[in-house]
């Protein structure tokens, strides 16, 4: 929701990204059909008798009432970020956030914990032709008086437009460009829609034109149905965006009675995340691993020991120092039952989930969340599966167990699962993160023992006036950590590409993945043997890939400071750091394609696109496709292994950047290069 750029960015706002943008192409803006979507949702409930609202029903009723396109391509835009955490209603209310926002309009406070509807509403969605006494009680039966029903319109209808294709006679074909006439005069979320019609100057097609002698002029019906008295303050700027932000609130918080709402979603100033407690090569040791915004922190724990809960202390460039601990709380963390990610994997459709169960338990259930079409219907249903996991080995205190389930070719990369043991939990995994190859636990003396809980700190050492990632260290009451450099060697074949961040939750490389105390830069480059990239991480860790699978961004190689577990003289990353390797014989290449140049890989932005004079995306994009989608254009990029771009300049502030930043495969062809995230592969006309 509010992280849309850069590091860890989900990428929710980039089909909104600018306002005016669609990946449909002209004639269609994607921020006005979100924004549609969540009225249409919620305008069949019935507050009186606490029914309907939002709740997502509008996936059982596209059609009758809700016509074209646009609820159907929000909705499949929608679905891939369906979780168990995350209900399609919740998605659809903060579509409005980031759709206004898009636009330049207010923040629209959202409060989660909708629940979803199971079958179709009551019909009764506004239509253009209905009467003014009807569009009163329509949005009377949703909460709104005529003077809100009036503001709720205007802030509705200042984005977008009526498309011929579904309203001729309200637009005819060929009247308009791509046969749709935007509501006023701008692409943003302003009061035009307002000040226009008050300065007799509407261009609104709902207001002015043949939609008056087809009875169809609704927001003429609306906005005049209090004497002018609503609109006319609407047409200024700040009483626009203060009571949009009002109205569209209160609109996407009509829900079924039985639902109770959250506290509106805010920021916290500190908030780890990516954490993850894995269990070592040998059994003695713990590894301690996660995140603070794009900060990394690491630590090594004896097994023997057991963590509770951790703070976080920030030293500030004055040495002066912020503790945060949650409220007093500490943030908690559990040791009784561990994911280990490097032992799991998804191969050949077989999901393979290994699991550490502290004694003296010795029994673990991985339970499923997985998406399954429903015919007819857009969006998946989430199911439910539970496996009991069977116990294969001890390392050190832990039992070692696994669990299998067989997925569907279109649940591999969209499942998540959680693990529990009694009463503890390890939760919200993906199998997306999870390589094609379950690497092996090296056993060891691990020793058994009783277990002692203590309390972690994470500190960072903060230098303001830096623009590069600051010094990150971790330590706890039974670690220590070495301030030795080892080196990067040369690696034949292989072309070194520096130290990236890495994600235990989003792995940078899901190929296959090993673990190893005896692991260097010949094991991990002999395991990823036909693969186009490798790295090291944190001392024991290999993973190999074709592609770049989640982003990951180039940091100092101070970042990348753990010795390899089997060559103290060799760096193999650190917590969520990674030494990157690129195979001069496998990678993946910049296209030849005739009449244009490659020119080298370059910083984009989903706020500021360098590129936007055509866009479109294309799960099977190549080089070739974007060249011919940009023909006429002087320069195209191709971004995100399916994105592509054309211009004629760079709009916007744009900085070349190393090859190795551009590391996304082309969704079509696999051995070209497609940019990555907010990185644009450029191409430029041979003149």
């Amino acid at each position: 929701m509010f992280l849309n750029t850069g590091y860890r960015a989900r990428g929710f706002a980039t089909a909104v990204t600018p306002c005016s943008f669609s990946a449909k192409g002209p004639g269609r803006i994607a921020a006005a059909e979100w924004i549609r979507t969540a009225f249409h949702d919620m305008a069949t409930g019935n507050v009186f008798q606490g029914t309907g609202g939002l709740d997502a029903s509008l996936v059982f009723e596209l059609g009758g009432d809700n016509i074209g396109p646009a609820f159907e391509t929000t909705l499949t835009t929608y679905a891939p970020f369906l979780t168990s955490r995350s209900s399609m209603s919740d998605i659809i209310a903060m579509g409005i956030y980031t759709a206004v926002r898009s636009c330049g309009g207010p923040i629209i406070p959202i409060k989660t914990g909708r629940i979803d509807a199971t079958e179709a509403g009551p019909p009764g969605v506004p239509q253009p032709q209905n009467s003014l006494f009807t569009f009163q009680n329509q949005f009377q039966r949703t909460g709104f008086d005529t003077s809100q029903m009036i503001a709720v319109t205007a802030c509705g209808h200042t984005v977008g437009g009526v498309h011929a294709a579904n309203f001729p006679q309200i637009v005819p074909s060929g009247s308009a460009p791509n046969d749709y006439k935007l509501m006023d005069s701008t692409t943003k979320f302003d009061e035009k829609i307002a000040s226009e019609y008050m300065a007799g100057k509407s261009t609104d097609p709902l207001t002015v034109g043949p939609a008056q002698a087809a009875g169809k002029a609704s927001d003429l019906r609306v906005f005049s149905a209090d004497g002018n008295a609503t609109i006319s303050k609407l047409a200024d700027p700040a009483y626009f965006a203060s009571t949009c932000q009002a109205m569209l609130q209160k609109m996407i918080e009509v829900v079924p009675g039985s639902t109770t709402l959250t506290d509106p979603i805010a920021v916290y100033d500190v908030k780890p995340t990516a954490l993850q407690l894995t269990l070592q090569p040998g059994g003695s040791q713990l590894q301690f691993s996660g995140e603070i915004r794009f900060y990394a922190f690491s630590a090594q724990i004896p097994s023997q020991s057991s963590i509770s809960a951790f703070n976080v202390i920030i030293t500030l460039a004055s040495g002066a120092t912020e503790t945060y601990n949650n409220n007093g709380q500490g943030y908690p963390m559990q040791d009784n039952v561990m994911l280990q990610a490097p032992q799991s994997c998804v191969a050949g459709g077989t999901l393979t989930v290994t699991a550490a169960v502290r004694s003296p338990a010795t029994s673990a259930n991985l339970v499923l969340t997985l998406k399954v079409p429903r015919s007819g219907i857009i969006t998946p249903e989430l199911q439910t599966q539970t496996v009991a996991m069977t116990q294969k080995s001890t390392l050190g205190p832990y039992s070692i167990l696994t669990g299998t389930y067989t997925l569907q070719s279109d649940q591999v990369q969209t499942s998540k699962f959680d693990i529990t043991s009694g009463q503890s939990l390890d939760v919200f995994k993906s199998t997306g993160d999870l390589g094609a190859t379950c690497g092996t636990l090296d056993g060891g003396d691990g020793g058994g023992g009783s277990t002692s809980s203590s309390t972690s700190s994470v500190s960072i050492s903060s230098r303001p006036t830096s623009t590069t990632l600051r010094t990150i260290t971790a330590s706890s009451s039974s670690t220590s950590s070495s301030t030795t450099s080892p080196s990067t060697p040369a690696v034949s074949g292989f072309d070194y590409q520096g130290c990236y961040t890495d994600s235990s939750t989003a792995r940078v490389f899901t190929g296959k993945s090993t673990s190893s105390s005896t692991m260097n830069y010949k094991t991990c480059a002999s395991y990823c043997s036909g693969y186009a990239y490798w790295g090291v991480e944190f001392g024991s860790q290999c993973y190999c890939g074709n592609s770049f699978t989640n982003p990951t961004s180039s940091v100092p190689a101070s970042d990348c400071s753990t010795k390899c577990s089997g060559d103290a003289t060799q760096v193999c990353g650190a917590g969520n750091r990674m030494n990157l390797f690129k195979s001069t014989q496998q990678s993946p290449t910049n296209a030849t394609v005739p009449g244009w140049t490659y020119s080298g890989c370059y910083t984009d932005s989903t706020s500021a696109r360098v590129l936007t004079g055509k866009a479109n995306y294309d799960s099977a994009l190549t080089i070739e496709k974007c060249a011919g989608l940009c023909k006429g254009y002087k320069i195209f990029g191709a971004e995100y292994a399916t994105q592509c771009y054309c211009g004629n300049v760079f709009a916007n502030a744009t900085t070349m950047v190393g090859e190795g930043e551009c590391g996304y495969t082309c969704a079509g062809n696999k051995v070209q290069v497609c940019g990555a995230g907010n990185r644009l592969s450029v191409y430029k006309a041979n003149v």
